[in-house]
């Protein structure tokens, strides 16, 4: 039964007991107030004395990982609830965290709840409500219990042990060799000592054997800058969820930057989404992390064209550096900027989404035969390819 419902039937019984003078028709009267007020009386006491607590270890997770919450609703009251509805409203796909139950005084309940990540991006899990009512069910109350936590999925990474289009050493390895003032990893020759030399430069065996003090000289790290440049222009995708272009470059994109970093080379990223998404050149674990929340927040948008932002950027990509073009575009012109690039000393190459293969598409076949033409390397995925064994070997599996 409603509130208005409650009313009404007051009103009612009111009306034909003054109209009757009936003596029982005044007793149920008094009975309906007096029901509505203890039930609005208990509504309103049992909705104090509850605490929400939610474990969610960080704020990150990744794409195919199972979330695992624990959830803990706590009655510090000594009034018991008859009935409480916790209700989580989550953005993430597939999670569901509410409960139902009843609860004595001083009493508390606990839960886990496990969800699947599905899907890349950033979400929030909560805010936490609890809806109360009393013993009739004529009164209920929601009262918030916790605010919204942030968690971002992160794209899938591929466990790749090389990459087909640089199946040997990359490209700049070798560079010649320059002094360094600091202190690297790739001590090369020593040189006498001079005065404001550092005593821990000093290598002691070979002052020891030649007889006075010798220091030690190194080299600059050897190094190359890889930029990664992801095309989402809305023109070209097709596909829907996993299957398609956009989730196949992302997971490409990631894939890729995880392995160029864990093997100590710096990273750039350029993401086409139409919102200038750019990270500059850097290395190690962070750079990773800025590169994984980049991904995970990118969707295909209303872009210039490749060829407008390849030549927007040109002047980043120095000789001796790699760039890795991702995308999907059938058009000529990006093609065009590449083989400028290349007479620079850039290293192109290119990881041309199939897009027939998700879908009616333009044919990639001008591109393609512009691209053999200019030996730029090229790796085609159609859908349904098993990237890992494509990215590593460049055989098209199933």
């Amino acid at each position: 039964m409603r509130p208005w419902q409650m009313y009404l039937a007051i009103a009612v019984v009111g009306l034909a007991a003054l109209a009757s003078g009936w003596h029982p028709m005044y007793l149920v009267f008094w009975v309906l107030v007096l029901t509505a007020l203890g039930s609005a009386l208990f509504s309103n006491w049992g909705s104090r004395g509850l605490a929400f607590a939610r474990t969610l270890p960080g704020g990150r997770a990744q794409m195919g990982e199972v979330l695992e919450e624990r959830l803990r609703l706590e009655n510090r009251s000594r009034l018991p609830k008859l009935w409480v509805q916790v209700t989580d409203n989550s953005t993430l796909p597939g999670h569901h965290a509410g409960y139902v139950a009843s609860m004595g005084g001083r009493k508390r309940i606990d839960w886990r709840v496990r969800t699947t990540c599905t899907h890349r991006g950033r979400f929030f899990l909560g805010p936490v409500t609890a809806t109360i009512g009393d013993p009739m069910g004529i009164y209920t109350r929601t009262i918030p219990l916790a605010s919204q936590r942030e968690l971002i999925v992160l794209p899938q990474i591929l466990p790749i042990k090389g990459f087909n289009l640089f199946p040997g050493a990359m490209p700049g390895r070798g560079r010649g060799s320059q002094r360094s003032l600091q202190t690297t990893t790739n001590a090369v020759t020593v040189r006498e000592y001079l005065p404001g030399d550092a005593l821990s430069r000093i290598h002691w065996p070979t002052s020891a054997r030649i007889g006075q003090l010798m220091v030690k000289e190194f080299d600059l790290d050897p190094t190359i800058d890889v930029w990664i440049v992801l095309d989402l222009d809305d023109r070209f995708q097709r596909g829907r969820g996993k299957e398609s272009t956009e989730e196949y470059g992302v997971t490409i994109a990631a894939t890729l930057a995880n392995y160029f970093l864990y093997s100590d080379l710096s990273l750039g990223l350029i993401v086409n989404d139409g919102h200038d998404s750019l990270l500059h050149i850097d290395r190690g674990v962070r750079q990773l992390d800025r590169t994984l929340e980049i991904l995970a927040v990118t969707h295909g948008g209303s872009t210039p064209p490749l060829a407008e932002l390849l030549n927007l950027h040109e002047t980043k990509f120095m000789r001796n550096s790699a760039l890795i073009v991702i995308t999907a575009s059938p058009e000529t012109e990006w093609a065009m900027g590449l083989r400028l690039l290349e007479r620079r000393g850039v290293h192109a190459s290119v990881v041309l989404l199939d897009a027939a293969s998700f879908g009616t598409a333009r044919s990639l076949d001008d591109t393609l035969e512009y691209l053999v033409g200019a030996g730029v390397p090229i790796l085609t995925v159609q859908q349904g390819q098993a990237l890992t064994e494509t990215l590593e070997t460049g055989i098209s599996t199933r």
